[in-house]
């Protein structure tokens, strides 16, 4: 990866402050951007309130359908592009090298702003095929998001914004004229903890407890889908049959004190026929009170006949 520009890197109050930031001065009231038909539901949130239309593309095994893409380009006069590239929030999909570059390329000629919102940042070292940076193959297009509550601790609200030079003075504007600002003793800790090597001990126990969770999950569960990085997901996707509406499904497990969230919260649209519950494998104390909640939720989940 080519080294950035001090100039061209901003330190938030965290990705989801990132996001806000992006939304608030990239685009007008109006605007449409593209997203994957199932997406990070704070976005979706961000963008309601900006008066910002969503269009959701349908995926497929790849993430991103190219060709559905390609065809919301020429029929909705797209302004930007919103995607995670690594394990997508709540599908888990990873995107290839090839697709990619395809995104890129399509983005390039329609002349798209993309939000990469690289939010597990540190599981692209764990990749095999340790696939590119949309903000490598688009730099002069694209804005790139991470952060450090994944990686240190969620409290610690510490994000970084990297932007290309021709959209630098629109996104300082927006950053020094709005409350998205930055607690100067998170980035103090976030900082001393990068430089004394601590972040690279927290990302090794993370991701050693992280394949000991999805040991477990698939224990439970072996029939849900695996990508390339499934070993050290923080959470996994668990398809579902014989449902219409996962709120219900939602609830229904909220009253047997089990929280997993359903994808009807994740999704732009009524029109997907695929209904899934993104479970969490990583807001539980420990590894027994995973498994006593895995095998309670594979149990309400065969008797209600739901997988």
């Amino acid at each position: 990866m080519r080294l950035t520009p001090t100039q061209h890197i901003l330190i938030t109050a965290g990705g989801e402050k990132s996001l806000t930031l992006l939304l608030m001065t990239l685009f007008s009231s109006g605007d449409k951007i593209a997203v994957d038909e199932f997406t990070y539901a704070k976005l979706i949130a961000t963008a309601q309130l900006n008066n910002l239309h969503l269009v959701a593309i349908k995926n497929d095994q790849g993430g991103m359908n190219i060709e559905a893409l390609k065809h919301a380009c020429q029929n909705n006069n797209l302004a930007g592009l919103y995607i995670m590239p690594e394990y997508s929030n709540p599908t888990g999909a990873v995107l290839s090298v090839a697709r990619r570059k395809e995104i890129a390329t399509i983005a390039q000629e329609y002349g798209l702003k993309i939000i990469e919102d690289d939010y597990l940042s540190f599981l692209s070292k764990l990749n095999p095929e340790r696939p590119p940076k949309i903000m490598e193959l688009l730099p002069d297009q694209t804005c790139y998001v991470c952060s450090m509550s994944k990686v240190l601790a969620s409290g610690l609200r510490v994000g970084y914004l990297v932007f290309p030079a021709q959209l630098a003075q629109q996104i300082k504007n927006g950053f020094f004229n709005t409350t998205v600002k930055t607690s100067t003793l998170n980035t103090a800790i976030a900082s001393m903890a990068i430089k004394e090597h601590v972040v690279q001990q927290i990302i090794q126990n993370k991701v050693t407890l992280a394949k000991q969770a999805n040991i477990l999950f698939e224990q439970y569960f072996p029939t849900a889908p695996t990508n390339q990085l499934t070993d050290y997901a923080f959470f996994r996707r668990l398809p579902l049959k014989n449902v219409q509406n996962t709120a219900k499904v939602e609830q229904a497990l909220a009253n047997i004190n089990i929280r997993c969230f359903g994808s009807d919260r994740f999704q732009i649209n009524a029109s997907s026929n695929d209904h899934f519950l993104r479970v969490s494998l990583s807001a539980n104390k420990s590894l027994d009170e995973l498994e006593t909640g895995l095998k309670k939720l594979r149990k309400f989940l065969q008797k209600s006949n739901l997988i």
